[in-house]
């Protein structure tokens, strides 16, 4: 990455009233971006330790697919935050150590935005900054401040 590349960094305050345009304007960026170069691009959303991290991924076919992962959780944790996810209609993976949800082409990019910022908080989450970053599958930033 060059100096002159855009930052992979966007600041998502949970606690600020414009998250969802935050959020919405992330997931066109992202969508956006997957389409025109052809190539699936990802966003992590952070999450403080212990927590879950949200992963939005844009496919190059216009699909979003929002996707947590198990693992680092504790068991009890794992359990309530999959208990919440299913009641959410997320499918659960095959490995049973994460879940997803999809948004197909068409899909409001502020459908997304909503999910994703409910289950970033979901299950009592701190709802404080979190710090999202992006690249696509050739590992090239995503600008997401457009």
């Amino acid at each position: 990455m060059t100096d002159d590349a855009p930052s992979a960094d966007l600041d998502l305050d949970l606690a600020d009233f414009d998250a969802v345009g935050v959020a919405t304007d992330l997931m066109i960026a992202l969508r956006a971006h997957a389409i025109e170069y052809e190539i699936d691009a990802v966003a992590k959303v952070s999450a403080p330790e212990g927590w879950h991290q949200v992963v939005a991924t844009a496919r190059k076919s216009g699909h979003v697919i929002l996707g947590v992962r198990f693992r680092p959780l504790t068991a009890s944790r794992r359990q309530n935050v999959r208990k919440a996810l299913t009641g959410r209609r997320w499918t659960i993976d095959d490995d049973h150590d994460g879940a997803t949800v999809g948004f197909p082409p068409g899909t409001e990019p502020i459908d997304a935005a909503f999910e994703l910022l409910a289950v970033v908080s979901l299950n009592g989450a701190p709802t404080n900054v979190r710090t999202v970053t992006a690249h696509d599958g050739r590992g090239i930033t995503v600008d997401l401040t457009t």
